[in-house]
């Protein structure tokens, strides 16, 4: 008996299914790359905005501890400098008028963030606040409350408007931010 072998000829067709298979894997792992590529930048940018979001509210809180602090009301000034110790940046209206413009750009208008309890601001950004007084009825010496006085002699609900910026010192992006705060004077009249 004869023996016949079969010679198989497989031309490279093993070879190049597997090569076609190689670079789908590859195409795959390039793609899943470029996604946690693209996912790391958009946590870097969403963890710099909250740090100059809690920047900025580290300049309010700093304002309103500022300007509700003391026990008499306080007097508005045309700047805000002071030296070492500044007293609170509460601004006079701009040509007795309110204005939502933020002031920011203007020079001596703003204080840096120095709040009395030695908190220091979020790393890599600069905060500044000034505050202005709100719309009350202060200027023509009414009080919302009739009963708490005249605003005129220092009793009554004096309303403060602040304003803080932060900027982060690498990108240069800003956040503004703005609210509001009142107390209650009673000059014991």
């Amino acid at each position: 008996m004869k023996k016949t072998t079969m010679r198989t000829q497989q031309h490279g067709a093993a070879l190049f299914i597997a090569l076609i298979m190689l670079l789908v894997v590859t195409l795959l792992a390039l793609s899943s790359t470029r996604e946690a590529t693209l996912e790391t930048r958009l946590v870097s940018a969403y963890t710099l905005q909250q740090n100059v979001s809690a920047s900025a509210e580290m300049g309010l809180r700093d304002g309103e501890s500022s300007v509700t602090k003391p026990i008499t009301p306080l007097t508005a000034t045309t700047d805000c400098t002071g030296g070492t110790n500044p007293p609170p940046c509460l601004l006079n209206l701009t040509g007795g008028a309110y204005s939502y413009a933020m002031l920011f750009g203007t020079a001596n208008k703003s204080r840096p963030y120095k709040p009395a309890n030695g908190t220091v601001a979020n790393p890599g950004t600069t905060i500044s606040w000034y505050a202005m007084p709100a719309p009350s009825g202060s200027e023509d010496g009414e009080s919302e409350n009739p009963e708490y006085g005249s605003m005129l002699v220092g009793t009554g609900v004096f309303r403060y408007e602040l304003n803080s910026q932060a900027t982060h010192t690498d990108t240069g992006a800003k956040l503004l931010m703005r609210s509001t705060t009142a107390k209650l004077f009673d000059a014991g009249l």
